[in-house]
């Protein structure tokens, strides 16, 4: 049979209370020669002290429940419900205030824990990367509103659903994504963590498009200092070389001739200069920008540059943290870029659409226009590509520069009219 402390105290009670009443019955029947009256005090005695056995018993058995209910409050985070002692001294007082000091500890770590928590919750909201939070389940418990930059939804709409719903697999501890696109788009880290006694899963997304471009630029900004200083050396003589031969000719035919390589040397010098530009840093001067009046700026300057073009201006962003000449002059450029493409179509499109909105953790600005699209969408954002015949393709280029190193992200699509760049902005 188990051990049962209930069980042993009425038994030990018993026996002791038998033990007395069978002395009580041999004094009685001794003193007063009557066994019937010696059997009824008996009786009477043996009723009294099992009464008071009973009361001693629940008196022990209720410091333990009472305790039991306390420490199973504490199990489930229940802090409202706090033991009263019944005791002043002894070791069951001591039992029970060693029990409410615990309580009382394991109240103040768990609000300790929560404003931690609360604080490291915040910081992941304010991250511009994508993180989720999975529980025991498998089951998305929480994520920051960057989440929308990869599924363009609300985290929120989203919760519950499990990992491979949102197209994530885990191999042996190794999380990534299931499509090739985002795979080679974005790379996952995660770790593990515990909350209310359940093992949690946090997984962070890097954007690994801008490490590559920042590599494929510096591999550019190389070549590019290679070839222009080999250009440079070469245009040189052959430009000085022109202007002498030019006083010494005497053909008009060659003195144009002279005179054509003499100006093309100096534009080829000029233009490897210029594409040196893209190998600076930029000076950011960042302030705090309405940029509803930033857009209607650029809006009323494209207008009287191409007054045969039209801008649909949705703006819903207040503020915007950024160097408005910087910006400002991206954008001049991705509209003229807009406008051209437009030009170029039979019939001529108008209109080129400019919004602003929030999303996510971000302010992302859309330009859209009804110029057909890119043609080779692969190379929209390679520098020096240009489908034009007087496209130095430096523009889209610098334009992402400048957004990347506001700490934003640069893309490029084409929609139903025509090409759509967005630029996302940290908020």
């Amino acid at each position: 049979m188990k051990a049962n402390l209930e069980r042993e105290i009425q038994l030990y009670m018993l026996v002791l209370n038998s033990f007395i009443v069978i002395l009580l019955l041999v004094m009685v029947n001794f003193v007063l020669s009557s066994p019937y009256i010696a059997v009824a005090i008996s009786s009477a005695a043996f009723l009294a002290l099992q009464a008071i056995s009973r009361w001693l018993k629940k008196r022990i058995v209720g410091a333990f429940k009472r305790a039991n209910m306390q420490l199973e409050a504490m199990q489930q985070s229940d802090f409202n419900h706090q033991l009263k002692p019944h005791f002043l001294s002894g070791e069951v007082a001591e039992f029970e205030s060693r029990l409410v000091a615990l309580s009382e500890q394991l109240h103040r770590d768990k609000a300790k824990y929560n404003r931690q928590l609360f604080v490291v919750y915040q910081l992941i909201d304010k991250l511009p990367s994508p993180i989720w939070i999975f529980d025991e389940s498998d089951q998305l418990s929480y994520a920051n509103p960057a989440f929308e930059l990869i599924y363009h939804i609300p985290w929120q709409s989203a919760k519950g659903r499990t990992s491979a719903q949102l197209e994530l697999v885990n191999k042996q501890g190794e999380w990534s994504f299931i499509h090739n696109t985002l795979r080679n788009n974005w790379t996952l880290n995660s770790s593990e963590f515990f909350d209310e006694g359940q093992r949690h899963h946090l997984i962070i997304a890097t954007d690994i498009r801008k490490a590559l471009r920042h590599q494929e630029l510096a591999a550019w900004q190389r070549l590019l200092r290679v070839i222009g200083h080999e250009i440079h050396n070469s245009l040189s003589p052959i430009s000085s070389l022109a202007q002498s031969l030019k006083a010494k000719v005497t053909q008009p035919r060659d003195h144009n001739a002279l005179t054509v390589i003499e100006q093309r040397s100096a534009h080829i010098q000029q233009f490897v200069s210029r594409y040196n530009q893209i190998a600076k840093p930029l000076d950011l001067r960042r302030e705090k920008v309405v940029l509803y009046d930033l857009l209607m700026s650029i809006k009323k300057l494209c207008s009287e540059m191409y007054d045969d073009q039209h801008i649909d201006l949705d703006c819903s962003v207040r503020h915007c943290y950024c160097d408005p000449q910087l910006l400002e002059q991206a954008l001049i450029n991705l509209l003229k870029n807009a406008f051209e493409a437009n030009l170029t179509q039979h019939p001529a499109g108008r209109l080129v659409q400019l919004s602003a909105v929030y999303q996510a953790a971000h302010i992302v600005i859309s330009i859209a226009d009804q110029g057909g699209g890119f043609v080779n969408i692969d190379n929209a954002m390679t520098p020096f590509y240009s489908t034009k015949s007087s496209g130095q393709g430096i523009g889209i280029t610098l334009s992402r520069q400048i957004v990347e190193q506001h700490g934003g992200s640069f893309s490029v699509s084409n929609g139903l009219h025509g090409a759509e760049i967005k630029i996302a902005l940290p908020n």
